[in-house]
């Protein structure tokens, strides 16, 4: 990752994540194992095609298509039939209900879910078996399967990175901490956790992207776990009990540990914002310099401090500022003069 570059944008820098998001890849199984306890989808036909993509978080209804519009089907999109397009179906002739779901079927959708318990048209059936196209049907109705289905797609298809980092929970705020190998991360996040607070993720963040929240978690494989050098690896819900741990936490702050470097110039008054931009968002960015003598975990907590007043619109360099300027502009010079000592008059 880079270091932070102008934005070109006056009182604004910005760094970028240089990882490479992708997007997970989903399956009508998936869907069926992923959703069984809220609507316990059975397969009715087409069973074959339980590897059939899901690309599209976003549910249809087919109204229009069983109405001879075709070209309004979007083929990466969970189908739901409800009452009113099982019961459109029902009424046709046949021959006409044969032609329109030979169409629909045909038209390679990743799969249909029927809703309410209700029968299909045998037609469907046998068309969606010789199709190989998923035909699945719960007994929940369908606003309740539209939303859990739409719920669990969002959130399984949602823009994913990892991001070598770590990730806490310090005074409810998301922070995650970058750096190189070995500057310290791991063991500034031990120290955090010893202060009380949490952790969600250690060395490898699972970032995922819904609307316009970014939110982390750990790998299955080494969840609460810890890599310390010298010690190796520890298991934090069991050292320090599960009120060490969290399971996800949105991103407020990012902090990069950066090892002390001669010459290099950093941030001295706060008054600039940095932000770092992940997967088109931008987030709140610090770089901090990293030196023998340096409490990190102190300076991560005072950051985090910090941030959560300028959420409430204090901002104690820029009032400094401000404050300065008018004194300029008002030919009082800078800071008030300080008295000296035994003089009577302590009025600045």
């Amino acid at each position: 990752m880079p270091p932070p570059g102008p934005k070109g944008v006056a009182g604004l820098s910005q760094t970028k994540d240089q990882s490479k998001p992708f997007h997970p890849r989903l399956t009508v199984g998936d869907l069926v194992e992923g959703t069984r306890q809220e609507l316990d989808l059975q397969f009715l036909a087409g069973e074959v095609g339980r590897e059939r993509v899901i690309s599209q978080p976003r549910v249809q209804k087919p109204g229009l298509a069983l109405a001879g519009f075709m070209e309004y089907l979007h083929r990466g999109r969970v189908q739901i039939l409800g009452n009113s397009e099982i019961t459109f179906l029902h009424q046709l002739g046949p021959e006409q209900r044969q032609s329109v779901v030979k169409s629909l079927v045909a038209y390679g959708v990743s799969c249909f879910a029927i809703t309410k318990g209700l029968t299909p048209p045998p037609e469907l059936v046998r068309e969606a078996d010789a199709a190989g196209s998923p035909l699945l049907r719960t007994r929940i109705v369908s606003s309740v399967a539209i939303y859990t289905i739409g719920r669990f797609l969002e959130e399984r298809l949602a823009p994913t990175v990892q991001v070598h980092g770590v990730l806490m929970d310090v005074y409810g705020l998301g922070v995650l901490l970058l750096g190189e190998s070995g500057v310290g991360k791991s063991e500034c996040a031990l120290d955090l956790i010893v202060r009380g607070h949490r952790i969600v993720a250690d060395d490898v963040v699972i970032v995922r992207r819904q609307g316009r929240v970014l939110t982390g978690s750990s790998p299955e494989m080494t969840r609460y776990h810890m890599e310390l050098r010298g010690i190796g690896i520890i298991n934090v819900k069991d050292l320090f009990g599960v009120a060490a741990v969290r399971f996800t936490k949105d991103l407020d702050l990012v902090i990069r540990l950066d090892a002390w470097q001669e010459g290099k110039s950093y941030e001295r008054l706060g008054v600039e914002d940095h932000t770092y931009a992940l997967l088109g968002l931008d987030l709140p960015y610090v770089e901090m310099p990293v030196a023998p003598g340096r409490h990190l975990s102190v300076l991560v907590e005072v950051t985090a401090r910090n941030h959560l007043l300028k959420l409430k619109g204090y901002h104690p360099a820029r009032l400094l500022a401000g404050e300065l300027d008018r004194r300029l502009q008002e030919g009082r010079g800078g800071l008030p003069a300080v008295p000296r000592a035994g003089s009577r008059d302590e009025t600045p």
